[in-house]
């Protein structure tokens, strides 16, 4: 049975877990507080948030979350040592990214698991959402499309005004 203290951390979560339903679990023991700071800096420019949790409140948490119960089960042998949660709402590809770039440099910062549109994520699938764009990356690339078609069109009207221009003054000195 949880204290009163240890349920109001398991309401914390729960709420965060409302907010912000996906995450990614890692491990940061080792890590200088420096290092840690610019972690959580780059991750909250991402909407995310990162907390450092006792793995057994945040398995309770989970396993009390209606959305959440089948990701507990599948988080039992993640959440071993310590571990850090970062949550996110939606763009789970730019935060795993982050931790991914960041664990180039950093051997004491890897990824351990996730979950993600409902289901639990082992390391390497959350490896390979980090491999894919992010969501501005994916708008840029179908903003370009996108415009191309237009650029070529404006520039075809372009090049035909010009003509036109062009055949008007040519008719305008010949005739004077």
């Amino acid at each position: 049975m949880p204290s009163v203290e240890n349920k109001d951390k398991i309401e914390t979560i729960s709420a965060i877990l409302k907010e912000k339903p996906n995450f990614v679990v890692t491990t940061y023991s080792g890590l200088d507080v420096e290092k840690l700071t610019k972690l959580r800096g780059q991750i909250r420019q991402a909407n995310g948030t990162m907390k450092v949790l006792k793995n057994t409140l945040f398995h309770l948490a989970l396993s009390q979350s209606e959305a959440h119960k089948e990701a507990a089960d599948g988080l039992k042998d993640v959440l071993k040592g310590p571990c850090a949660v970062i949550f996110v709402t939606d763009d789970v590809p730019t935060v795993a990214k982050i931790v991914v770039n960041e664990g180039k440099t950093e051997d004491k910062l890897a990824l351990k698991g996730g979950y993600f549109e409902g289901r639990f994520l082992p390391k390497s699938e959350v490896q390979a959402i980090a491999d894919l764009p992010s969501r501005g990356e994916l708008l840029a690339i179908i903003g370009r499309g996108l415009n191309t078609p237009a650029t070529k069109i404006a520039t075809g009207i372009n090049q035909i005004m010009a003509a036109l221009a062009r055949g008007i003054k040519a008719v305008a000195e010949k005739n004077s």
